[in-house]
């Protein structure tokens, strides 16, 4: 325990630093960090309102003490995003744990310290996983992330810092699928609207799958509607929300922004050619998709995977369906539910590798996938450096 308490320690050191790092390297004409904490400031001074997604904000100032410096603003807010990716890597390290838990006497078990090795790296590389970067990257572009389902960003520090509470939230809701309680609504009607609180953009997948889910479940008994409760509250929130942004904060800044059905709408900053888009799923989500089709006889009855599977499709269509309009047509804010589901995608097909590891062994087929994994990790950290040495994230 106090071996994983350093490691996390050094951990939320070397994020923070990462960060300060990715603030310091990308220009602040591009970088949301950057942005963000500015955001911080001008709420703190008033010159705008704390409004919809506050929460983010309302922390930089309060662990900054409420001043208007820029360096202990931005200080804060990567201390808060260090805090976010640590939280991350300990979730993903207990579920890697007890999924890695021999049924097998410890006399014949894998060396423990070798073990938790393991368990650590693993967790630690959930952080750097990434795409592979193909066609955008061969097309003379030379983009990584822009064209691509990214499970991981570095830039934008909401979706930073929503990550692990879009986690937890998505981890009792599942858990309320294998066996509802009404106490557990409650916690999950909070960390929906701690959700949106951060950042709405998982809330809109998760107020799409989660239903369907439950209808599946529990068809439209008693536990179907005690369920939807948490939605309904997080609807309300939402359209609050909605009218807060657009209709009375958007006209005071003078802006005209709206929320539009337009399908397939081309984002000046997230262009993509309609033909590469099937390309680009496929090799940004290679690894679980491999691991589907190797697997697909035990997964079609396997509800973890379809309430992912679930997840992911409805973030790509929200993405696919719906845009802004105004001032923030180009902010793509309508991508960033794409970067937690595609994640839970990775993290769920791992955590189903190593059990297949625990009861088949080394076998070719699961060899070869955890090598594929190897590769979106290898990806993830050439990504990483390449923002640092060149200061875009594109």
């Amino acid at each position: 325990m106090n071996k994983n308490k350093l490691i996390s320690s050094i951990l939320f050191i070397l994020l923070f630093i990462a960060f300060y790092g990715i603030l310091k390297a990308i220009p602040a004409d591009y970088n949301d960090i950057h942005d963000h904490a500015a955001f911080a400031r001008q709420m703190c001074t008033g010159e705008i309102p704390y409004t919809g997604n506050f929460l983010v904000y309302l922390l930089v100032n309060m662990f900054s003490f409420f001043t208007t410096n820029v360096t202990f603003t931005e200080v804060s807010l990567c201390l808060l995003l260090a805090f976010a990716g640590t939280y991350r890597y300990q979730l993903s390290f207990n579920k890697i744990n007890q999924a890695l838990k021999s049924d097998i006497p410890t006399n014949q078990s894998v060396n423990h310290s070798t073990n938790q090795l393991c368990v650590h790296l693993l967790a630690i590389s959930l952080l750097f996983v990434f795409v592979i970067p193909i066609p955008s990257y061969f097309l003379g572009d030379y983009f990584m992330y822009i064209g691509n389902y990214a499970p991981n960003v570095w830039h934008n520090s909401t979706i930073l810092f929503l990550f692990p509470f879009a986690l937890v939230l998505f981890e009792l809701s599942y858990k309320q699928l294998q066996s509802f309680e009404a106490k557990r609504n409650w916690w999950i009607l909070g960390l929906v609207v701690l959700n949106l609180f951060i950042k709405p953009s998982f809330f809109l997948v998760f107020i799409c799958a989660y239903p369907v889910m439950l209808l599946i479940q529990y068809g439209f008994r008693k536990q179907f509607w005690l369920g939807i409760i948490p939605l309904a509250v997080g609807m309300a929130v939402l359209i609050i929300q909605y009218i807060v942004i657009y209709k009375i904060s958007g006209p005071a800044a003078n802006d005209s922004s709206s929320v539009v059905f337009l399908p397939f709408y081309k984002n000046p900053e997230l262009n993509q050619d309609m033909i590469n888009i099937p390309f680009a799923l496929i090799f940004s989500l290679f690894f679980p998709l491999i691991y589907v089709v190797l697997n697909i006889k035990r997964l079609y009855i396997n509800r973890l995977f379809l309430y992912t599977l679930l997840s992911f499709v409805f973030s790509v269509l929200i993405f696919f369906l719906i845009s802004e309009t105004g001032r923030r047509a180009s902010h793509g804010n309508y991508y960033w539910q794409i970067v937690i589901t595609a994640w839970l995608c990775f993290f769920v097909t791992l955590l189903s590798l190593l059990k297949d590891f625990r009861h088949e062994g080394k076998t070719v087929k699961n060899v070869l996938l955890l090598c594929v994994f190897g590769i979106h990790v290898l990806m993830g950290v050439i990504y990483f450096v390449r923002i640092l040495v060149t200061g875009s994230y594109y």
